[in-house]
């Protein structure tokens, strides 16, 4: 082969083993971030969604040890850390009382302790004694229709109770697995 003709092969399998080079190294980097994922899930027991929901909620609770009920108007606003895509956190007295809730206004002020899932489940009932229990935290488990949608999913809701004075209160927040 004549100098003239294998410079350019060389240019060409040089550009190859480049592009090939850098797709081995975001192939191993995308493997690096689901390795570092299931090492963190490991570690603490909970999936990113988890630790995602439970952090809302200890933060939210967070700001109304700060703020008493002033927080609330902040839990309220759309396309804020407490309130964005399908994600929202929501307020009750421990009596069933929806005090926030972000996605429809309108409902609060309502007594939610008959609420029941798509199946009937008595979720409701589940997020009072959730709160009220020993622990004062927890998860529920219950099928609802994502937000635009008609069929129910299933939803983990994680649940703390606080206080504001002596007003018990129960914080949630939740999300859907398979999003």
């Amino acid at each position: 082969m004549s100098s003239s003709k294998s410079i350019p092969c060389i240019f060409i399998i040089s550009f190859l083993l480049i592009v090939a080079a850098g797709c081995t190294s975001t192939e191993d980097s995308s493997i690096y971030e689901e390795e570092e994922e299931i090492v963190e899930e490991i570690e603490t027991g909970l999936t990113p969604q988890e630790e995602y929901t439970i952090s809302g909620v200890n933060e939210a609770i967070d700001l109304m040890n700060d703020k008493g009920e002033q927080a609330f108007p902040e839990f309220r606003e759309n396309n804020s850390e407490w309130f964005h895509d399908d994600f929202y956190i929501f307020v009750w007295k421990t009596d069933g009382t929806r005090v926030v809730y972000p996605p429809d206004v309108s409902g609060e002020g309502e007594d939610m302790s008959d609420l029941e899932d798509y199946n009937g489940k008595p979720i409701g009932q589940l997020f009072i004694d959730t709160a009220l229990s020993v622990e004062g935290e927890g998860w529920v488990d219950y099928y609802w229709p994502k937000p635009g949608e008609n069929e129910p999913s299933m939803k983990h809701t994680y649940i703390k109770r606080t206080y504001i004075g002596d007003e018990a209160y129960l914080v949630g927040s939740g999300y859907y697995p398979d999003t």
